[in-house]
Order: structure tokens, then sequence, then C-alpha cells
């Protein structure tokens, strides 16, 4: 970028730790998505399963259980940092039409990228769905105070799995709606039309409801007192979880078991459950993200940067890394295989390719690397393209 494009650009005035730690998220997000699409077998068993799973397999699994909250629970802070320079009025509108937007893309451009068809016998309520909704909720929660925000969103946390013996029912409308605020699965609305939900909204709206109210902390210019805290929250949040899980009772419907062998004992205790997302699930998760944020605000590390641009248009690589994953897939699959007869592109999803074709973990890994390579110089293109142009759609992204 020249000197003078440079100087014409907006400031990008952005908290460095919060772009760096989701940009962390979306690479993770990535190496799951690429596991989808590559792993032999990738949904014949859960890969958390700690009676099947390998070491390597459930670790490149559990490393990925914290992109979901901590997109969430980061989507929060920048709602509070938006209000901070914008006030009430303006971020309620662009949280209201950002969720919206998001929704919107969901059930478009990123199911096209899923599946390379539009056919809506089936429709995918996922996680930037779930992400949308909880904006949306969060334009209409703001007008309270913002200790009252938090507060709503340790209460949400704590107490959602109180809910969970609770079903929908028969009756479809009903079925759905409790669907999409706490039990996933599927719900045949007619013969011929299904919503699969996958991230129901409850637990996601307390996690965006508690990184608003704890937006104010990236505000507070005493850094070293920052990393400290952070370190002592994460602390307290192992802490409750091991406390709790060892009860096998309240906080996740998934009871550990004991094996003969300790990492499958271990496996199982780290098992939680991630739809809906249980208060263990976000306890653990949420304490690593604390851990992680004391150690990036006190980093100088080289690949900050990198995961920082990632960052900053995580929305934008989220959907490109679809649709290079998904056709990488298909083209690998076809070269490999020398496929010559039955290869219907507008089938051949993360299901369809793993089932018949894929790969060990050896081969993921160098895939999701050469991924991130590739999408690097085009996020820092449209990264240069939304800073030229600050006020079109592109900031809704």
């Amino acid at each position: 970028m020249n000197n003078t494009l440079t100087h014409s650009l907006p400031s990008d005035n952005r908290i460095q730790t919060i772009d760096i730690l989701r940009g962390l998220l979306i690479v993770l997000m990535a190496l799951d998505h690429v596991r989808d699409f590559f792993q032999l077998d990738a949904f014949a068993f859960s890969p958390t399963d700690p009676e099947k799973a390998s070491i390597a397999l459930y670790i490149t699994r559990w490393i990925t259980h914290l992109c979901a909250p901590g997109f969430v629970w980061l989507s929060g802070i920048s709602a509070y940092m938006h209000y901070k320079k914008n006030g009430f009025a303006k971020t309620s509108s662009f949280l209201f039409s950002r969720g919206l937007i998001l929704i919107a893309l969901e059930c478009t451009i990123i199911k096209l990228g899923w599946h390379f068809n539009m056919d809506y016998s089936q429709l995918g309520l996922l996680v930037i769905w779930g992400l949308g909704v909880s904006m949306v909720l969060l334009a209409l929660t703001i007008w309270l105070k913002q200790q009252t925000v938090f507060i709503l969103g340790i209460i949400i946390i704590s107490c959602h799995n109180l809910l969970d013996s609770i079903t929908g029912g028969d009756n479809q409308i009903i079925s759905l709606l409790w669907h999409i605020l706490h039990q996933a699965g599927d719900v045949h609305i007619t013969d011929t039309f299904t919503v699969h939900v996958l991230y129901p909204i409850i637990p996601m709206y307390g996690l965006i409801c508690l990184g608003y109210g704890m937006g104010s902390l990236f505000t507070d210019e005493n850094k070293e007192e920052r990393i400290a805290l952070f370190k002592r929250m994460a602390l307290l949040l192992v802490l409750v979880f091991a406390s709790i899980r060892l009860l096998n009772g309240y906080g996740d419907p998934n009871p550990w078991v004991f094996n003969q062998y300790f990492y499958r004992t271990a496996f199982s205790f780290l098992n939680v459950t991630k739809y809906p997302m249980s208060l263990d699930y976000i306890l653990i998760t949420l304490s690593v993200l604390f851990y992680l944020i004391s150690k990036i605000e006190a980093s100088t590390f080289k690949i900050n940067q990198p995961l920082a641009l990632f960052g900053k248009v995580s929305m934008f690589f989220y959907i490109a890394h679809i649709f290079v994953i998904h056709t990488l897939a298909m083209l690998v699959a076809i070269i490999t295989y020398f496929i010559k007869q039955g290869f219907d592109t507008a089938n051949m999803n993360a299901d369809t390719v793993t089932e018949n074709y894929g790969y060990s973990l050896i081969v993921v890994y160098p895939v999701w690397i050469a991924i991130l390579v590739v999408l690097y110089p085009l996020c820092k293109k449209y990264r240069t393209v939304k800073l030229k142009y600050p006020n079109s759609l592109l900031k809704f992204l």
C-alpha cells in the first residue's frame, strides 16, 4: 500500500488484543472445517468420543471448542466498544442490522458454501445464525445498564441447564421455537422441509451479554492489572468447572465416566456438551480464553500481526474459507480417486465427501496451513478495501 493511500484511510482504531484472539479463533475454526471436509469418516463418530477418538483427533477437535463461545463473547465486547464511540441509538441500530445480515448470510451464501446447492428441503441454523440472533437480542438489551446486562448474562449461563429436561413436544411450531431457544436437533416441519438447529440461542445470548458487561475492562489503561485480572479469572473458572463437573450432576447433560485408561477418563471429564453450550462447556472454554487474553496482552510475537488481520476481517474469512475448503476437497477427491462416474457435485458436502473419500490427520494439518496461506493475501486486500470505504455495507462484515 502506498503512502498516499495509507494516509487517506481512516485510523484503524481497534483493540489489538481482541483482534488477535478473534484471529486465533477463526484460524482454529478453519482447522475444524478442514477436518470436516478432509478427514476420512469425519462424521462416523464424535471426534470427542472418549472411547473411540485417538488422542490426536480428540485434541484437534477439542481445541476448536474455544471458537463459538469465543466469537460470541468477543462480539459482546465489540458491541460495548461501539457503544462507547457511538452511543446507545447507533449501537442498537448497528447490532440489529448486522444481526439480520448474519442471519440472511447463514441461510444463503454460507448455506451455498457448505452444500454447493440451494436445496431448502433442509435448513441449517448454524453458528452464524446463532450469532446474528444474539446480536439482535443484544440490540434490544443494551438500553439497560451495563451492570444489568452483565448480571443477566451470568444468570442465563448459570441457570439455562435447568431447562434441559424440557422438550418441544409434538407440535411443530412449538417444537421449532423450543429448539431455537434451547434444544439442538431436527424439527420436521413438513414431509419435505426440516429445520436443523445446531446452535440454540439462549446460552449464546448469555455469552454476548457477558461480553458486553465485561467490555469496560478493555478501556482500562492499566495493562498489568488487566493481565493479572484475566489470569485470576481463568484460574477461578477452572476451579468452578472442576468442582461442578466432579459432582457429575448439574452443569452438563453428558456425565463423565471412569475408564481403565487415565487419558480416556480425562477425555470423558472434558467431553462437555456444545449443542447447546452447557454451563460446564462455557466455564472451561472461557477459562482458556481468559488465559489466552492474558498471554496475548503480554506478548509481542510476530504471529500476532497475521492473526490480528484475520481477526479484523473474521466474517470475510469465515465465508471465504468455507468455499475454498469445499472446492479443494472436491478437487482433491476427483484427482486422488480419479472419479469417473457417479460424481454429483451438487451433493458433495462435508458428509458425502468424507464418507466416500478422505485422509488422516497427517493430511488435514498441511491442508489447513496451505489454506491459511492462500487466504492471507485475500484478507489483506479485503481489509484495505473495507478501510477505504468505511461507510459501505462492508462495515457489517
